[in-house]
């Protein structure tokens, strides 16, 4: 779990700093959405880092945030520039990925930082 929320943590703090470094057409909504949604994730992953206890709806949480900043080139009209787009939607993606995989691997029961424990 908390390599899944280190992983978190990273791509948090890319769409913080991607609000200046990927923002082609200098737009002030992509620019607050990036901060506010990429901040979120960090906080969230850093909390989930600090607490240790497993709170699903946080990392699902997370993986909704990943998906809308995926999807921010589309609706801010950046999508014909193409490096911004793909990295973007790359790591809006794995976002979600990881956000999913902390929430499912801890509804299993089993995930490689805390194995299940088997009743005889």
């Amino acid at each position: 779990m908390m390599t899944r929320n280190g992983i978190l943590a990273i791509f948090g703090a890319w769409f913080v700093v991607s609000a200046w470094v990927l923002n082609p057409m200098q737009s002030q909504a992509y620019l607050w959405t990036a901060v506010i949604l990429g901040g979120l994730t960090l906080i969230g992953a850093v909390w989930a880092m600090i607490e240790r206890k497993h709170r699903a709806w946080r990392a699902y949480l997370m993986a909704l945030f990943g998906l809308y900043l995926g999807l921010t080139p589309f609706f801010y009209n950046f999508a014909v520039f193409a490096g911004a787009l793909w990295v973007t939607m790359l790591v809006g993606a794995a976002t979600v990925a990881s956000g999913l995989w902390d929430a499912l691997a801890h509804d299993t029961g089993a995930s490689p930082d805390h194995p299940a424990h088997h009743v005889a």
